[in-house]
């Protein structure tokens, strides 16, 4: 199997349950991990997941607001699959920096980790 994945990609985005967190927004990290039969070696695009159109799909579910980050996340997972038939898993982390929270929390984390036949 082989593994495609971004990182700690940065996002303003206005996810959240409280009106106010649609209105003001906040800052976001999410990880995408997909996995795919092996091919070796792998000498085309076309035998992998091109990373540009991952990050696509992410920025692209990221733009539309969401009440919780369990939706997010699964439209990430449901779009890549959607795309891109050979993916066999996919793992999305959501992390929400500083959420209003009365305490002092770095970021509240959602992940989905999903397999496909």
């Amino acid at each position: 199997m082989l593994t495609i994945a971004l990182e700690q990609v940065r996002f303003r985005a206005f996810h959240g349950f409280y009106p106010e967190e649609q209105v003001i927004g906040n800052d976001f990290i999410v990880d995408v991990y997909v996995t795919i039969p092996g091919v070796t070696p792998v000498d085309d695009l076309s035998d992998t997941v091109n990373y540009q159109e991952l990050f696509n799909v992410v920025k692209d579910v990221m733009a539309v607001p969401q009440p919780l980050l369990e939706q997010v996340v699964t439209d990430i997972s449901a779009t890549i699959r959607e795309r891109y038939p050979r993916v066999r898993k996919t793992v999305v982390t959501l992390r929400k920096l500083n959420p209003p929270m009365e305490a002092d929390v770095r970021n509240s984390m959602v992940s989905l980790e999903k397999e496909y036949i």
